[in-house]
C-alpha cells in the first residue's frame, strides 16, 4: 500500500491486517517502486493513492505493471482531474 498521507497508512494497514493480509506499506511512489522491483513475486495486490509527490499513483501503476503485467492495482482518489473512468481502461486498471 502506497500514500503519502502517513495516517491513512497506518489506519488502513491496521484494518487489512486485522483481515488477515500481510502488509508492506511505504509513504512514497520511488520506495514503494523499488521495493516491487526487487520483489515483484512478493505481491498479490497494490494499492495506492492518486495524488502524492514525485510520482503519481497512476505513474506508479503504469511502472509497476512494465515489471509485472497484471498485477491488480487499485488506485484510490477523493477527487482527482488526472485520472477518469476512460484513462483508467486505457491503462488497464479494472474497475473505476
Amino acid at each position: 500500500m502506497v500514500d503519502d498521507e502517513k495516517a491513512i497508512i497506518e489506519i488502513t494497514q491496521k484494518i487489512l491486517k486485522s483481515l488477515g493480509y500481510a502488509v508492506e506499506a511505504r509513504t512514497g511512489s520511488l520506495d514503494a517502486l523499488e521495493l516491487f522491483k526487487a520483489m515483484p513475486a512478493k505481491f498479490d495486490l497494490v494499492i495506492t493513492d492518486m495524488t502524492m509527490p514525485q510520482m503519481t499513483g497512476d505513474a506508479l501503476a503504469r511502472e509497476l505493471m512494465k515489471i509485472r503485467p497484471g498485477i491488480p492495482v487499485i488506485l484510490c482518489t477523493g477527487f482527482s482531474e488526472n485520472i477518469t473512468r476512460e484513462k483508467a481502461e486505457t491503462m488497464e486498471l479494472k474497475p473505476f
